[in-house]
């Protein structure tokens, strides 16, 4: 995922970032986790970080002038990264702390397996309503709300397999993810307020382009309403199926998503097919972006 921008002469300033807050050359890091260890929480928050901010750097000189930025989950504080409120390195030291203190929060919570699925899929009423019983029954939140019919859920690992296992066969569409915390759930409540004190001591600024809070879409324009969208998030429902409405309503015609994967341009595309969506990684070449732009 990371070897092409670990090299890339355009991205060394973002490297450097990086290796700076790890304390160790991200390359040498990177190449050092085996695959069971990328996907641990902290890890994984920083590899898409670095991904994240390394395309945005390979692609911003070729873009118009961005009306708004967007950010799903862990997007959202590489957003303001993109609207221009932090500094590579505070975004970096952002990204581990946030990560340390989801884990710290989460230490007291079953983990094996994966504490988030995704619900998707056309389902009977009978589904539905077995659904609901299940997430009240196993103390499950919805973490983030997709689009219509599509959300994902979080809770404990064990939680989550018990509720795998009662609705598999109602909906083969279940997807367990394999994120070690239950993010956006009330689980990770201490988190948030410990987030909320590190962001206020931080030296995010007020973003230079609107950014959509995830909670809620609604516009952040201010540093104090950045660092209550960034802190509430951690333990609050994310509203990605309002993020794309806001999007549509405010006039967007084009929308890049920096990845990795395409999954949220498919979304916007399925959703408000009037948007033209694509991933930077949907080109052979990043450079072609400025073809499709243009």
């Amino acid at each position: 995922m990371l070897d092409e921008l670990l090299v890339a002469s355009e991205c060394e300033s973002v490297r450097r970032a990086a290796s700076e807050v790890l304390g160790q050359d991200v390359a040498q890091w990177w190449g050092e986790l085996d695959d069971s260890e990328i996907f641990l929480n902290s890890n994984a928050q920083f590899a898409i970080a670095y991904y994240q901010i390394a395309t945005w750097v390979r692609i911003a000189a070729q873009l118009p002038e961005v009306a708004l930025v967007a950010g799903y989950s862990l997007g959202e504080l590489i957003a303001y990264y993109v609207a221009g409120a932090l500094t590579a390195n505070e975004t970096f030291r952002l990204v581990r702390e946030r990560a340390r203190l989801m884990d710290e929060a989460a230490a007291g919570v079953e983990r094996d397996g994966g504490c988030m699925v995704l619900w998707r899929g056309r389902v009977s009423p009978a589904a539905l309503a077995a659904r609901d019983h299940a997430v009240a029954e196993y103390g499950l939140d919805v973490a983030i709300k997709r689009r219509h019919g599509e959300e994902v859920l979080a809770g404990p690992g064990d939680a989550i397999a018990h509720f795998v296992a009662d609705l598999q066969a109602m909906n083969p569409g279940l997807v367990r993810l394999p994120v070690t915390v239950p993010a956006h759930s009330h689980y990770l409540a201490r988190a948030a307020t410990a987030f909320r004190d590190i962001l206020a001591a931080s030296a995010i600024a007020a973003p230079r382009i609107t950014v959509l809070g995830a909670v809620d879409a609604m516009p952040v324009r201010s540093r104090e309403a950045a660092i209550d969208a960034l802190s509430r998030q951690i333990a609050t429902t994310i509203r990605w199926d309002g993020c794309m409405e806001a999007l549509a309503e405010s006039g967007i015609d084009r929308v890049i998503e920096l990845g990795p994967g395409n999954d949220l341009a498919k979304l916007v595309g399925a959703e408000h097919p009037q948007i033209a969506a694509h991933a930077v990684g949907d080109f052979g070449d990043y450079r072609a972006l400025a073809d499709w732009l243009h």
